[in-house]
């Protein structure tokens, strides 16, 4: 077994802020088996200016889109050289899912901001990221990839639901899709009720509400639920089709955001259920949608009635899971493992995705660099013997 040290960067379309996650992976690429701790996390969140220039990526020009990719670049790898030289980290690598700005696998296009190169002059150790393009390429949806990861980490459980932006689930590994949005939802109608709101804490304007039956029957009868799986959502699609749903000029806001959370909750319960598709199971959930506790207490009705139940989870999990797993997906692409598979995406075949960058700044501590291109030589050099030993 070996030991691996690596920080792990989530920006979700919720655009809560810039999630890090320091984490420790024992495992072994051969056998597959794998544990993980997380030693240090933290969440910088993003500020009104960079809140909607990201927001507005999607109508940008040429030009501007450019611009905000090198300032969006600078900003992560400030975050994240701040990060490590606050707490003293000595990470091995460091791997970023980027910010999603473009998402229409259907056309073949997938645009996570978060430029490896420019990250990489903030850090003394390889950078992975663009982990979505080849997928897409290979004919997948690119997404959901917490999924990919889950099935290494998260065992333990039936499933896995992620209240994000976007709520997406993953059963076991082997399958996962994007189940409807979320948080991009809820933080919409809450930010129109109160331009000072983030977000509907603890659900408590939902919980004034009651659910319109017309507008839950035509967010139902969407195309997009009437597709299988492997499928994936983008902002595009939302903002082009449902938000022109709620109407807050013929419906007040807090009966919308009732009727978001009905409409959340029944999909993925329904989701759940037809994945687990036993007498009974478990389910671990994570994400901000998680602490909003109207929406969770009627999807754990929902689950109930189907002997299904939501596990106990720490909040340093329900906050940064996707950062780590996001970490682990780097660590994969380091040690040329599948890390990304099309029982969960629909493309041709799994692969081994990330775009890798090397690090610029000193290390004080043998990196993974060192131990990855050892294995690069020992290939070349026509040996099979891929296993990697860490001095400790």
């Amino acid at each position: 077994m070996t030991t691996y040290h690596g920080i792990g960067i989530m920006s979700g379309t919720s655009l809560d802020g810039l999630d890090l996650c320091f984490a420790e992976f024992t495992g072994d690429s051969e056998t597959d088996i794998w544990g993980y701790r997380i030693e240090h996390a933290a969440t910088v969140p993003y500020n009104r200016d960079m809140q909607e220039r990201l927001a507005n990526g999607i109508g940008l020009s040429g030009i501007d889109l450019i611009k905000l990719q090198s300032d969006y670049s600078h900003f992560v790898g400030q975050c994240v050289q701040k990060f490590i030289d606050s707490k003293d980290l000595r990470p091995d690598f460091v791997a970023s899912h980027g910010h999603t700005v473009f998402h229409q696998p259907e056309n073949g296009v997938t645009l996570q901001l978060g430029e490896g190169e420019i990250i990489s002059t903030y850090i003394g150790c390889p950078f992975v990221c663009n982990f979505r393009t080849k997928d897409v390429a290979l004919g997948g949806q690119g997404a959901p990839l917490v999924p990919c990861g889950e099935r290494f980490l998260f065992q333990q459980t039936d499933m896995c639901i992620n209240l994000g932006g976007i709520a997406n689930v993953g059963c076991k590994g082997d399958k996962g899709f994007d189940v409807c949005p979320c948080n991009m939802l809820l933080n919409h109608l809450a930010t129109l009720h109160d331009p000072d709101l983030q977000f509907d804490r603890n659900g408590q304007l939902a919980a004034t509400g009651q659910v319109l039956p017309d507008v839950l029957e035509q967010l139902d009868q969407l195309d997009f639920y009437q597709q299988r799986g492997p499928k994936s959502l983008g902002y595009e699609w939302v903002s082009q089709n449902l938000l022109p749903l709620l109407k807050t000029d013929q419906h007040s806001i807090p009966d919308l955001l009732q009727t978001c959370v009905e409409h959340i909750s029944q999909h993925v319960s329904d989701a759940c259920v037809k994945a687990i598709n036993k007498s009974h199971g478990t389910v671990l959930v994570t994400g901000g949608g998680a602490y909003n506790c109207t929406l969770i207490n009627n999807l754990k009705a929902k689950l109930k009635k189907h002997n299904i139940k939501i596990v106990d989870t720490e909040n340093e999990l329900v906050e940064y899971k996707e950062a780590l797993i996001f970490a682990f997906l780097g660590l994969r692409s380091l040690l040329n493992v599948e890390n990304v598979f099309s029982s969960v995406t629909g493309s041709r075949a799994n692969t081994v995705s990330g775009s890798i960058h090397h690090g610029t700044l000193g290390h004080n501590k043998p990196s993974l660099q060192d131990r990855f291109n050892f294995m690069i030589r020992k290939r070349s050099s026509g040996v099979n013997e891929l296993r990697i030993i860490k001095e400790k």
